[in-house]
């Protein structure tokens, strides 16, 4: 199941809100996702949902807002190989007390969803309530490893964006907008904005489940950086390590270690013994142990002593030359 339906699904299994918080919820579904028609002088209000549970969750808001006999139609599409689902409420009276009751329109006033300025709700129950069937209407939340945390919603028009965004703010959230041909959408991509966006509606599971997933990234991460940085190190001391053999060998060839001082001899041939090591292990192994800032010294003597006799040369012309 995918982080979006899993939030939905735990939406939807919320307790029943108070009156006044599933009016909210359901006006957030109905201003994304509803749309009037006549068919054949019937009236109808539809309000399509992608998802089963949210088409049960939209039902029963509808039963509670005083419906008498909503219903349910799941449509193929072909072309995306999914379902929707219509919840349908038919008749113009009942169309109308709805929206009446949902303050989508005025009493009176012919029946449309081009509607009434959308209104802001007064109470923190009723915010969480809109911005949680904003969600079920349009939402969906992702991570990934190449585009990372991302929760949007979509509002439609510019204007219920706006209200989303004064909505989200009392709650100290500051989506970004994005345009889209002609549609708006609101969206996160910090995982700290995101958990608390799902703080706020309620979704304390799935809240659960993204805190596990930031800690996996996040260990993953670490060990990918410790792993890299080992790499390199490794790498910087077998090829420091290969530059000193070839000067010791070189020296060896024209002077002799033996005509070494002790302590670089010392150095030349604890590097001969163990080429994989560092500068810091080298010096561990020496009796009196000797610090890595000590062994650099050795082996920078060692160069100058190297350049004195001619400097270090290429491996293939050193090779060349003795052809």
């Amino acid at each position: 199941m995918s982080l979006t339906r899993q939030v939905k699904h735990e939406l939807t299994r919320l307790e029943e809100p108070l009156s006044c918080c599933s009016s909210w919820e359901l006006k957030a579904l109905i201003l994304r996702n509803g749309y009037y028609t006549i068919r054949q002088n019937k009236h109808i209000l539809i309000i399509v949902v992608d998802d089963s549970a949210v088409a049960r969750r939209l039902f029963n808001l509808l039963r509670q807002s005083g419906v008498s006999s909503p219903s349910i139609i799941r449509q193929q599409v072909k072309k995306l190989r999914k379902s929707h689902f219509l919840v349908q409420v038919s008749g113009s009276e009942q169309i109308d007390a709805l929206l009446v009751y949902l303050d989508l329109k005025e009493a009176g006033c012919y029946i449309s969803l081009p509607r009434m300025r959308t209104a802001v709700p007064k109470r923190n129950c009723c915010r969480k309530a809109f911005i949680r069937g904003a969600f079920l209407a349009g939402g969906s939340i992702s991570v990934s490893s190449q585009s990372g945390y991302h929760l949007e919603i979509n509002c439609g028009s510019a204007e219920d964006a706006l209200v989303y965004q004064k909505i989200l703010g009392y709650f100290s959230l500051s989506p970004l907008l994005r345009k889209r041909e002609g549609l708006c959408s609101l969206y996160f991509k910090s995982a700290e904005a995101i958990a608390d966006y799902l703080r706020v509606i309620g979704a304390g599971s799935a809240l659960l489940e993204l805190e596990s997933m930031r800690v996996v990234r996040s260990m993953r991460n670490q060990v990918n950086r410790r792993v890299n940085c080992e790499t390199a190190n490794l790498e910087k001391i077998v090829a420091s390590s290969q530059e000193q053999l070839d000067m010791i060998d070189q020296i060896d060839s024209r002077l002799g270690l033996e005509n070494l001082s002790p302590s670089l001899r010392e150095a030349a041939l604890i590097r001969r013994a163990h080429p994989e090591s560092s500068l810091t292990e080298l010096g561990k192994m020496l009796d009196p142990q000797v610090s890595k800032s000590g062994m650099n010294h050795r082996f920078r003597q060692l160069e100058k002593i190297l350049n004195k006799s001619g400097g270090l040369v290429p491996k293939q012309e050193s090779c060349q030359s003795r052809n």
